[in-house]
């Protein structure tokens, strides 16, 4: 594991609690711009690194990769963002969905996400993690609330059978019952990422579209190297990302948000 800092990948629709996970992870207020309205929820792709009980974790928040209106030009720059910060590969995936009433519309998003997005070897690397577990009644756990929702169920199964649960706004540390405590979760939902990397033999999550930007982006950083010899690391990893993005920003003008998604998630 390069640096032995594990990359996480934020995924779901808008207004799930992506960036609020973000900030509980890392046991933070405001790293990660958290909005009310799931209009106005994480537009832009952000990545923050922390050293959390002993363990280096890069966090990659994302757009709503599954929202309905993502073909502006706005938001398919940012999945671009996601492809190359991303490049390096991913150790894991969180895959957020609220619980509450499960609706035959969020069922075609599920089914859409199993058909048309992920490959089988994405999920390898995926846990699907519930928030507002609040609304879990009293006593039971995700486990037995999943045994109701079929889809989700099938979901999980396929991601391994990893799914975790957390409430970012009433699951704080004065909480009685341990299952309903933050902290507790979060150490659950590490050692379950932790899992995974030994499940996948230590190895990150790559795809065909992911090593060529990396090849490109190491091209970049070595070209910066010799041309910028007094720059910093992280000057230069900057700098050849950028340029990378720019690049893949006109290569893959007037294609729709499914495809670069597809790029991330697909075989």
């Amino acid at each position: 594991m390069e640096g032995n800092t594990r990359t996480i990948v934020l995924l779901g629709k808008s207004g799930t609690g992506k960036s609020s996970l973000a900030n509980t992870i890392f046991g933070e207020k405001d790293t990660f711009k958290v909005s009310c309205s799931a209009k106005s929820a994480t537009r832009f792709c952000k990545s923050e690194t922390r050293t959390i009980n002993k363990r280096s974790i890069q966090l990659i928040d994302t757009p709503g990769f599954f929202d309905t209106d993502l073909n502006s030009e706005e938001l398919k720059s940012e999945l671009l963002k996601c492809l190359v910060e991303c490049a390096s590969g991913p150790h894991a995936f969180l895959l957020m969905f609220p619980l509450g009433r499960f609706t035959p519309q969020e069922k075609e998003i599920v089914d859409l996400m199993e058909k048309e997005y992920f490959g089988d070897e994405a999920l390898k690397y995926t846990t699907v993690v519930f928030t507002r577990g609040d609304d879990l009644p009293e006593g039971m756990k995700i486990e037995d609330w999943l045994k109701e929702n079929k889809s989700l169920k099938n979901l999980v199964n396929k991601c391994g059978g990893r799914s975790a649960v957390i409430d970012n706004r009433h699951w704080n540390k004065d909480q009685k019952d341990l299952y309903r405590n933050n902290q507790y979760q979060i150490e659950q939902l590490l050692k379950t990422i932790d899992q995974t990397i030994r499940e996948n033999k230590g190895e990150h999550y790559t795809n065909e579209m992911l090593q060529e930007i990396n090849k490109q982006i190491d091209e970049k950083k070595a070209e910066s190297r010799k041309s910028s010899p007094n720059l910093s690391e992280e000057s230069h990893n900057k700098k050849a990302k950028e340029y990378v993005w720019s690049l893949y920003t006109k290569i893959l003008i007037g294609v729709t948000a499914a495809v670069i998604v597809g790029a991330l998630l697909g075989e």
